[in-house]
């Protein structure tokens, strides 16, 4: 590119007087350069070259159109098809010599070729409202206040005319889940929309046929008709089909887990997603002129209104109660009342909870454990048991973790016990006094414990008495004085004495 400064110098010599010879030396210029410059030749102003033609052999040619041309024949899945790297390697095991450059070259043009172009390009779309809503998965990496930094699932059902999502922390990808977090979402929409777009997800695809049709899980059909809405289904491998929900994911990933948050549990990253569910409200979308909140209350009323009960989504089982009182559920184990010891009972898994049922009384409730080897056990279901072993006491699991949780005044009232009781007779009190959490709140009783403690005389009749007094407390309303006499001011005693005697 040719300098506006030296244009400008040759013009002045020039203009001076000095002759071609004498600006060339100065400036170190071709004499034919200082003339094309004084005809008026602009800065920036040269002639390219026209690209050389690249030259491929025809047999080069031939080979890796052969090779596209077969893929596409076969019907080859997007992900399984040649790349330029393989071809290349193909051709060198040939015999064939030719630089991966000039075949990733050769292969990007033949391919542009090959395809349709409508096949890539897109129609714009606009969806009416409560019609359709797009479901994905996606992953991200937390740092949780127990479990140090983990990954975990979000599953995000996303309305397709407000752009409203709603994000479920989802404890894995299983048919449980899945069902959880669709009817979280349409709790949380206020209603159903009449098409959900899915992926082929194997908790709800059982097998892929032909075309757009689908083989669906027994258990998502029933789903289906339960909340009254119809499963869509993308082609294998055509995830723009449910190009708003993809975004949302991506925009999620930015947006509420970039920076990591840190999180207490599942439950905690439920409320940090619901957190920016409900900030997502004031958001604008590009190109929309309401906010998602404006445009979800206009929506709300067109979907469909959630039937009057819950789908019943838990996996259900008959397992055999161990000798130790519990079921056991792949790694983990639950407690079971210790009177259903070796007998059989029926536990349903759903997401959040495991259910067990003795016939159709329910007899044990836990939260849902998916870690490895973990022990979810009730102490109260062994409490009878307790009582007639007491000597147990100490190494009993059940006890150990309660005692972890609950607050110190506990672990307290066991030594005391002991220590103006003896060894049996205080771990006797002490699972009496356990034996109380089941007729009463554990709050309750607490507080109990916490008085007595506070008392001289600390044992099982003193908790009594002051769980007691609370609950006559709780149970009947404060004692009110009607007083006609003069007012009372606070002062000497001799002042309440004569009020005393008025």
């Amino acid at each position: 590119m040719l300098d506006v400064d030296l244009i400008v110098e040759v013009k002045q010599l020039a203009g001076r007087g000095v002759p071609i010879r004498e600006i060339s030396r100065r400036l170190k210029l071709s004499r034919n350069a200082v003339r094309r410059y004084l005809r008026g030749a602009a800065p920036g102003v040269y002639r390219q070259r026209r690209p050389r033609p690249q030259v491929v052999r025809d047999t080069i040619r031939e080979r890796v159109r052969d090779l596209l041309a077969s893929e596409q024949a076969k019907a080859t899945p997007r992900k399984q098809r040649l790349s330029a790297a393989r071809i290349h390697r193909l051709l060198r095991d040939a015999q064939v010599r030719v630089s991966l450059r000039t075949v990733s070259t050769l292969v990007a043009a033949m391919r542009r070729e090959l395809s349709d172009p409508l096949a890539t390009t897109f129609l714009p779309l606009q969806y009416d409202p409560g019609q359709d809503a797009q479901v994905d998965f996606m992953e991200a990496e937390v740092d949780d206040t127990h479990d140090g930094r983990v990954k975990r699932h979000v599953l995000i059902v996303r309305l397709c005319c407000s752009r409203y999502a709603f994000r479920y922390a989802a404890p894995n990808q299983t048919r449980e889940a899945v069902l959880e977090g669709l009817m979280l979402a349409f709790e949380w929409f206020g209603g159903v929309p009449r098409n959900l777009w899915f992926d082929n997800l194997t908790p709800i695809v059982r097998r892929v046929l032909k075309g757009r049709d689908r083989e669906l899980q027994r258990s998502f059909s029933a789903f289906e008709a339960h909340y009254g809405f119809r499963g869509q289904f993308c082609a294998p491998g055509k995830g723009n089909e449910k190009g708003g929900v993809e975004h949302d994911v991506r925009f999620t990933r930015h947006e509420v887990f970039s920076p990591i948050p840190t999180v207490d549990g599942r439950a905690g990253l439920q409320q940090h997603l619901d957190a920016h569910s409900r900030r997502e409200l004031e958001r604008t979308v590009r190109g929309c002129e309401h906010s998602i909140g404006v445009l979800w209350e206009r929506e709300r009323p067109s979907l469909l209104p959630l039937p009057p009960t819950r789908f019943d989504a838990a996996t259900t089982r008959t397992m055999h109660v161990s000798r130790t009182s519990w079921v056991q559920t792949g790694t983990n184990f639950y407690s079971v009342p210790v009177h259903l010891s070796g007998s059989r009972v029926t536990v349903k898994l759903a997401a959040e909870q495991v259910v067990v049922l003795d016939g159709h009384e329910e007899v044990a409730r836990h939260p849902r454990s998916y870690g490895h080897g973990r022990m979810v056990l009730d102490l109260m279901h062994y409490l009878p048991l307790l009582a007639r072993k007491h000597r147990g006491l100490d190494r009993c699991v059940p006890v150990r973790q309660w005692l972890e949780r609950v607050p110190p005044c506990w672990p307290r009232l066991l030594a005391e016990l002991r220590t103006r009781q003896g060894e049996i007779d205080g771990s006797r009190a002490f699972i009496e006094v356990l034996r109380l959490c089941g007729s009463h709140k554990l709050e309750a009783v607490t507080a109990a414990v916490e008085r007595a403690l506070a008392s001289p005389h600390v044992g099982l009749p003193v908790v009594r008495y002051h769980l007691g007094v609370d609950e006559q407390a709780r149970k009947q309303p404060a004692a009110t004085i009607d007083y006609q006499g003069p007012p009372v001011q606070q002062g000497p005693i001799a002042a309440y004495m004569e009020v005393a005697s008025v």
